[in-house]
C-alpha cells in the first residue's frame, strides 16, 4: 500500500510518528530521563537560590550604587535588631517600665552563638533610652520605647544568628504580656517574607492540581484522557526543576521565586499542549481513522501548532532578558526551559503514550460528559455563528468594553507594594513593628534618605566643607529632619549622611523629595569638586529607581516581543494582516488586565469583597512581567485557532466558512484550557502577599477575556469583516519563506494508512 513520503513530512511530524511507532521505547526513555535528571539535579546537587528583594544591575540604580559604595570601600555591613515596645498605661518615666526595658536588654546581651568551639555574644552593644539618654529611643508621648542592637559580624552571617535571637523574643513577649512587643532584623524580615511566599504558593498547588484534574475530567469525559495531561505537566516540572538545579550550581544561583513561576507556566502550557493534541487525536478516532492515522493527523495539525506556540511563548518570555534584572533573568531561563521541555514532551512522550493506549484513551468514561459530541456543537459554536452574522456590532461592543476596562491604566501608579504595611501579612514582624512606630513616632523614625559621597580622600578640606554646607541645606528642606547620622568607611574614601524622612515610603511627596535632593540640593555643593561622586539611596530612592528602571526597559521588552512575534506569524501564515491583528487583539486583553488590576487594588473596587484595603501603588515589576506571560499565553491560543482556520481554508472552503468552522471546533478546547488557568491564577488572589494577589488577578482577567471576548467574539467578527483580506500579503514580501504550521496528510495517504492498519488487524486475527 502507498505511504505518505517521509521526506514531505515536517520534522516535528517525523519525530512524533517515530515516537508513536516506538511507543514503549519512548515511554520508557522519557521516565528514565526524568528520573536521571531528578537524581542528578535535585538529589545530588540541590538548588542554589538567592532571595534578595531585587537584584537589578547596580549600574542602573543610583540607590544600589549608594549601598554598594560602602561595601567597595571595605565596610562590612551589619544587621541589627530593632525592638519596639509600648504599654497602654505605663510611661517611660515609670520605674516598672524601666525595669522591664533593663531586663529585656540584659536578656539580649546574654544571647551567644558558637564559633570555633567557643561562645561569643550575638550583639556588640544594646542601646536603650535609659543607658543612652537618646530621646529618639522614646516616643513623644512616653508610652513606647525602642531598643537597638547591632548584630556582631557581617550582614550575611546574621541570618543564622537570628535563630538564637528568636527564642528570646518569644520569651519576653510571653513574660511581659501587658506590653506590646515586636522585634525584627533585616535578615529575619527577608526570611519571614519568603516563608509567606513559599508557604502560600506551595499551598496553592494543593488546590490547583485537584481543580485542574476535575476540569480535565469534565472536558474529556474519561479518566485516562484526563490523567495524561497531568502526567506530562508533572514530569515536565520535575525535569525543569532538575535542569535549573544543575544551572544554579554550574552557572549562577536562581531567584527564590523562580520555581513558583515555573510551576505556574509549566502547569499552564503542559496541560494546554496535551489538551490540543489529545482532543484532535480523539476527534480523528471518532471519524473512524486508525490509531496511527489519527496520530499522524493530530501531529500534523495540533502537534505543529504546539511547536510554534511554544516558540512564541519562549520568544515572549525572552523579553524579560531586556530588563537587565537578575531576578527576571532567572525567571526567564526557568520558564523558557519548562516550555521547551513541554514542547519536547508533546512531540515525543504524548504520541508514544497515545500509541500505547489506542482506544484505551477513552477508558473510564463518566456519564453525560463522556458521550461523543460532534465537533463545534457546544455553546461557543452557537455564539460564533451569531457573531458571524453581526460582525460590525460585536466588534464595536467588544472593543468598547475592552478599552473601557483598560482606561484606569491612565492613572497607574507604580511602586513597592511592601511599602503599604497594612497589606503585608501579620506573620511578618517588620510589619507590626513599623506600624507601631509610625503610630508612636508620627514625625518619622525608620524611613531614611542616605546620601553617600565618594572621594579620593573624604578628609579633604573642600569635601568636608561641602558635607557640612550640604547637611545644613538639606535640613532646611521640608520632609527631611535630623539627627543626621554620619558614617565614614574604613578606607576614608566614602562618607554617608543619613537623614530621617516622614510619611509613606512610596508617596509622591517623598519621591519628589528624592528627586529634588538629587537635582537641586546636591549639585551646588559637590558639582565643582574633582573626583567626587554623590549618590542618594534609601527605601524611597530605591523604589523610585526601580520604577524608572522598568520604565526604561519597557520599550525594549515590548519591541522585542512584538517584533519577533510579528515575524513568526508573518512567516507562518504568509499574511501581513494576521500578525498585525493578532498583536492588536493581544494588546487589548493585556490592557484590560492592567485596568482590572488598577481598578481593584489601586482604586479599591471590590476590595472589601476580596478581603483587603486598597493600596496606593501597583508593584513596579508587574506590568512588564504580566505582559511577557500574557502575550505568550494569548498567542498560544491564537496560533491554535488560526492553524485550524487555515487548515479549513486550505481545504477549499470560503474564508467565512473556515473562520466559523475553525473557531467552533476549537472553542471548547480553548475554554477548558483557559478555565484551568483562570482557576490556577484565581487562587493567587486569595494568597496573603499583595504583589501575588495583583499578579493572580491580572493573569486571571487576561486569560478569561482572551478565551471569551477575544477568541470567540472579536476574532471571528474581525475575520468575517476582513474576509479574504485576512490572507493578504504585499507582493514585495513574497520572498519571505513559507513555513506551514499545519501539515495534514492528504486524504489518499490517510486512507492508505487505514487500509494497512485494517489489513494488519485481519492478519493478526487469522493468525
Amino acid at each position: 500500500m502507498p505511504k505518505t513520503p517521509l521526506a514531505k513530512k515536517p520534522a516535528t511530524v517525523k519525530i512524533a510518528m517515530w515516537s508513536a511507532r516506538h511507543g514503549w521505547l519512548v515511554f520508557g526513555l522519557w521516565f528514565a530521563l526524568i528520573a536521571g535528571l531528578v537524581y542528578v539535579g535535585l538529589f545530588q546537587l540541590g538548588t542554589k537560590k538567592y532571595e534578595g528583594n531585587n537584584s537589578s544591575s547596580g549600574t542602573t540604580l543610583e540607590a544600589m550604587s549608594a549601598a554598594n559604595a560602602f561595601k567597595e570601600a571595605g565596610y562590612v555591613s551589619q544587621d541589627q535588631l530593632l525592638l519596639v515596645m509600648s504599654h497602654p498605661s505605663l510611661k517611660i518615666t515609670d520605674p516598672a517600665y524601666q525595669a522591664t526595658v533593663t531586663d529585656i536588654t540584659g536578656q539580649l546581651k546574654a544571647i551567644t552563638y558558637s564559633e570555633n568551639g567557643g561562645s561569643k555574644p550575638v550583639f556588640g552593644m544594646v542601646y536603650d533610652y535609659y543607658t543612652t539618654k537618646n530621646p529618639a529611643l522614646a516616643s513623644p508621648d512616653g508610652s513606647a520605647a525602642r531598643i537597638l542592637a547591632p548584630v556582631n559580624g557581617a550582614y550575611e552571617d546574621a541570618k543564622e544568628k537570628f535563630k538564637q535571637i528568636k527564642p528570646v523574643l518569644d520569651k519576653v513577649k510571653t513574660q511581659y504580656k501587658d506590653f506590646t512587643i515586636f522585634g525584627y532584623t533585616q535578615n529575619s524580615t527577608n526570611s519571614d517574607f519568603w516563608e509567606v511566599v513559599n508557604s502560600d504558593l506551595e499551598g496553592s498547588v494543593v488546590i490547583t492540581l485537584p481543580a485542574t484534574f476535575a476540569i480535565l475530567l469534565l472536558a474529556f469525559g474519561a479518566l485516562v484522557a484526563a490523567v495524561i495531561p497531568l502526567i506530562l505537566a508533572i514530569t515536565t516540572l520535575l525535569a525543569t526543576f532538575s535542569l535549573m538545579a544543575i544551572y544554579s550550581q554550574v552557572v549562577t544561583p536562581i531567584n527564590g521565586s523562580t520555581p513558583h513561576v515555573i510551576v505556574l507556566i509549566g502547569l499552564a502550557v503542559g496541560v494546554d499542549y496535551s489538551l490540543f493534541v489529545v482532543t484532535r487525536y480523539r476527534a480523528e478516532r471518532r471519524k473512524g481513522r486508525s490509531k496511527m492515522a489519527a496520530l499522524e493527523v493530530a501531529s500534523s495539525t495540533a502537534g505543529r501548532a504546539v511547536f510554534f506556540s511554544g516558540l512564541t511563548v519562549m520568544i515572549s518570555l525572552a523579553g524579560l532578558f531586556f530588563t537587565n534584572d537578575d531576578t527576571f533573568t532567572s525567571i526567564a531561563i526557568g520558564t523558557i526551559c519548562v516550555v521547551a521541555v513541554s514542547v519536547i514532551g508533546s512531540l515525543t512522550f504524548l504520541p508514544a503514550t497515545l500509541s500505547i493506549l489506542g482506544k484505551g484513551i477513552d477508558f473510564g468514561r463518566i456519564p453525560y460528559f463522556g458521550r461523543p459530541r460532534p465537533e463545534g456543537s457546544g455553546i461557543w459554536g452557537k455564539i460564533v455563528k451569531v457573531v458571524m452574522h453581526r460582525p460590525a456590532l460585536f466588534v464595536a461592543v467588544s472593543v468598547t468594553m475592552l478599552v473601557a476596562l483598560a482606561v484606569p491604566v491612565l492613572h497607574l501608579n507604580l511602586g513597592d507594594t511592601t511599602s503599604s504595611l497594612e497589606s503585608l501579612p501579620k506573620q511578618i514582624e517588620y510589619r507590626n513593628a513599623t506600624i507601631l512606630m509610625e503610630e508612636k513616632w508620627p514625625q518619622g523614625s525608620t524611613l531614611t534618605m542616605n546620601v553617600v559621597v565618594k572621594a579620593n580622600e573624604a578628609n579633604r578640606a573642600d569635601v568636608k566643607a561641602a558635607l557640612e554646607q550640604f547637611s545644613a541645606a538639606a535640613l532646611q528642606v521640608k520632609g527631611l529632619s535630623g539627627p543626621v547620622e554620619t558614617r565614614v568607611a574604613p578606607n576614608q574614601k566614602v562618607v554617608q549622611l543619613q537623614f530621617v524622612m516622614a510619611g509613606e515610603p512610596d508617596s509622591q511627596v517623598n519621591r519628589d523629595l528624592v528627586t529634588k535632593v538629587r537635582s537641586e540640593i546636591i549639585p551646588p555643593y559637590f558639582k565643582s569638586l574633582n573626583g567626587v561622586e554623590v549618590f542618594v539611596g534609601g527605601y524611597t530612592a530605591f523604589s523610585l529607581d526601580l520604577v524608572n528602571h522598568y520604565a526604561a526597559a519597557a520599550p525594549l521588552v515590548f519591541g522585542f516581543v512584538l517584533g519577533l512575534s510579528f515575524l513568526l506569524l508573518l512567516v507562518a501564515f504568509h499574511s501581513i494582516i494576521i500578525p498585525i491583528k493578532a498583536i492588536i487583539l493581544n494588546l487589548l486583553s493585556a490592557g484590560a488586565a492592567y485596568g482590572a488590576v488598577v481598578l481593584v487594588f489601586q482604586d479599591g473596587w471590590f476590595a472589601s469583597l476580596i478581603g483587603f484595603d486598597k493600596i496606593p501603588v501597583i508593584e513596579s515589576w508587574l506590568p512588564l512581567f504580566l505582559f511577557t506571560i500574557l502575550f505568550g499565553l494569548s498567542m498560544d491560543y491564537h496560533l491554535f485557532v488560526l492553524t485550524r482556520i487555515k487548515e479549513e481554508k486550505d481545504r477549499g472552503v470560503t474564508s467565512s466558512e473556515a473562520v466559523e468552522r475553525g473557531i467552533s471546533v476549537t472553542s471548547g478546547t480553548i475554554t477548558s484550557a483557559a478555565l484551568i488557568m483562570v482557576v490556577v491564577f484565581g487562587v493567587f488572589v486569595s494568597l496573603r502577599l499583595m504583589m501575588i494577589r495583583q499578579l493572580g488577578l491580572g493573569l486571571a482577567v487576561a486569560v478569561f477575556m482572551d478565551a471569551t471576548v477575544i477568541r470567540c467574539i472579536l476574532l471571528p467578527a474581525t475575520m468575517r469583516l476582513l474576509g479574504d483580506w485576512n490572507w493578504w500579503m504585499p507582493k514585495f514580501l513574497d520572498w519571505i519563506p513559507r513555513v506551514t504550521l499545519e501539515g495534514e496528510p492528504q486524504e489518499e495517504a490517510i486512507e492508505a494508512a487505514d487500509e494497512l492498519a485494517t489489513a494488519k488487524e485481519k492478519e493478526a486475527v487469522a493468525a
